[in-house]
């Protein structure tokens, strides 16, 4: 394929999406900074887009997420590759970022909005109000238990949390019905790097259960995978990070 029917294939996908971003010289939003949110819950990112010699210094570097406040857990980072302007570099990161989104399937059982890719840092500037990016963690959610009939329930929702999975030794969270209503909270308690205790609460007590947790990384996308018992013996399980589509298949078998 060559490089210039690559761009328009590129360009169609960021047309068709609506999302053209502007440039850093056009931006008034501010310079990003190591210790903002978005590079403190991908390290990953972090260490390409400020640490790592090779990407640090490319002449262009364009980050996307899907919006509004990064209702899916992903990113796509671009760095300049040969010759390719600021324009093109930011259709690579939304083309990728879209792609991954695309992977994971539809979300409209976890959100009320309309999730889609979007450029939020070009060439080191912010291209869009910070006030649009999220102080926390958002990702879809998935609960999962027996109803009285012995059939698996599912309650899907959004999952919030400030701090970080698997770092800081203790993380609470809570998780929003798709109307954005609360109805659960819990905690994730970090025993190792990749794994912990969780306990939760929903319906103001109603529904309530604790057990382990693992964080899994890789396709289809970075998830938390939680198993435990409610306080009547029945198991539930816990997924945060993948549509709820996606965690039935994969997890609703309890």
């Amino acid at each position: 394929m060559s490089r210039k029917f690559l761009l328009a294939a590129l360009g169609l996908v960021v047309l068709t999406a609506g999302a053209w971003a502007q440039t850093a010289a056009q931006s008034s939003y501010g310079r990003a900074e190591r210790r903002d949110p978005i590079f403190l819950r991908f390290p990953e990112m972090a260490q390409r887009f400020w640490e790592n010699t090779e990407t640090m210094a490319a002449s262009h570097k364009s980050v996307a997420v899907p919006m509004p406040k990064q209702c899916s857990f992903l990113y796509a980072d671009t760095y300049t590759r040969n010759q390719m302007s600021e324009r093109e570099v930011q259709q690579m990161a939304l083309s990728n970022c879209n792609a991954k989104l695309n992977q994971l399937g539809p979300l409209g059982e976890n959100y009320a909005v309309n999730c889609q890719c979007q450029v939020i840092i070009s060439d080191g500037a912010y291209v869009v109000p910070r006030e649009m990016l999220p102080d926390q963690a958002y990702s879809p959610a998935s609960i999962f238990y027996p109803d009285d009939r012995g059939n698996v329930a599912r309650l899907n929702g959004t999952a919030r949390y400030g701090a970080l999975v698997g770092r800081d030794r203790s993380v609470t969270f809570s998780v929003d019905n798709p109307r954005s209503e609360p109805v659960c909270e819990g905690t994730f308690t970090n025993d190792g790097p990749r794994s912990g205790r969780f306990s939760l609460n929903c319906f103001s007590g109603k529904f309530a259960g604790s057990g382990t947790y693992e964080s899994h990384t890789g396709s289809p996308n970075d998830h938390i995978l939680a198993r435990g018992q409610t306080g009547r013996g029945q198991p539930v399980v816990i997924v945060i990070g993948l549509p709820s589509q996606l965690a039935m298949t994969m997890y609703g078998g309890l």
